[in-house]
């Protein structure tokens, strides 16, 4: 593997486009490469700019040079462009780094978030409809990655996470992420908008299986709250979350299981309220029909 030598570079684009499509991750390499360089001189890299569609579906693959270089190039196209240029690729992209939050490498979540955070700030007033549903996807995620074990990626996220705020114009939250108090922020998430408090709660679900146990309590502590809050305690609604934080109860870490022990003790008392309800019921039938 060498570095791309300067006839490469001045290969056509459409040589490059098809290089881009290829499955093969060596050469893919190479390609990424020779438009990491052009990407880092104002003069290419505006050149460039139509091959983004292509090296951003190159984030199909989970290598993680792969997804690096890709994050760099677009990152760098980006800072080369006006609001006005940049805006319409940040809307095609943002839906993309989202599961890149959770990436297995520390390098790959913290690139993205920061990425994130540059998108959402690239969007102009027109576009900021679109992007809304992307920056409210990205609210628990960042979060989360606030307790990230990585303290730059902990950084990153707080500063995302204040940045989607503003994007939101909520000042509330705004407040809370910039003084990171989390319990708080949580609180804010379900109390803003509680038709939203079930998407969250089917959100966080995942997060209940991360490999770090700061990002698993901070996910227990919220599906705690959720079921709180929540108004639909269905018995198949708690059922799922009680299979999911059953494993926890056993996990290695202590502040874990006594989170997600009393989420699952307070699900399984909710789930006891319907059959005592029904039972009630049956039995005060008869007076009912007796009276009438």
């Amino acid at each position: 593997m060498m570095p791309p030598t300067e006839e490469i570079l001045q290969e056509p684009a459409a040589l490059l486009q098809r290089f881009l499509k290829t499955e093969s991750l060596p050469i893919l390499w190479l390609a990424l490469g020779g438009l990491l360089l052009l990407s880092e001189r104002p003069e290419t890299a505006r050149g460039i700019r139509a091959l983004l569609p292509d090296v951003t579906e190159t984030l199909r693959f989970t290598n993680e040079h792969i997804v690096l270089k890709v994050l760099s190039i677009i990152r760098n196209v980006m800072s080369h462009l006006g609001k006005r240029e940049a805006g319409p690729i940040a809307l095609k992209l943002a839906q993309k780094l989202l599961p890149l939050f959770d990436h297995v490498t520390s390098e790959v979540r913290e690139c993205s978030i920061r990425l994130f955070k540059d998108v959402i700030e690239a969007v102009v007033w027109q576009e900021k409809g679109t992007m809304k549903k992307s920056v409210r996807r990205g609210l628990l995620p960042l979060l989360f990655r606030m307790s990230d074990e990585t303290p730059s990626v902990a950084q990153a996220s707080g500063e995302a996470l204040v940045a989607s705020a503003r994007f939101l114009k909520w000042k509330k939250l705004k407040h809370l992420a910039k003084r990171q108090k989390k319990m708080e922020i949580k609180e804010c998430l379900l109390q803003q908008d509680r038709r939203r408090a079930d998407e969250y709660l089917w959100q966080s679900l995942p997060y209940l299986k991360d490999s770090q146990a700061t990002v698993r309590y901070e996910a227990a502590e919220f599906v705690g709250l959720a079921v709180k809050h929540s108004s639909d305690h269905s018995v198949g609604k708690l059922n799922i979350i009680c299979t999911a934080l059953k494993p926890l109860k056993d996990d290695t870490d202590p502040g874990v299981r006594s989170v997600a022990t009393g989420t699952f003790q307070r699900c399984q008392r909710q789930q006891a309220e319907p059959a005592r309800s029904r039972l009630a019921a049956l039995f005060c039938w008869p007076c009912g029909a007796i009276r009438r």
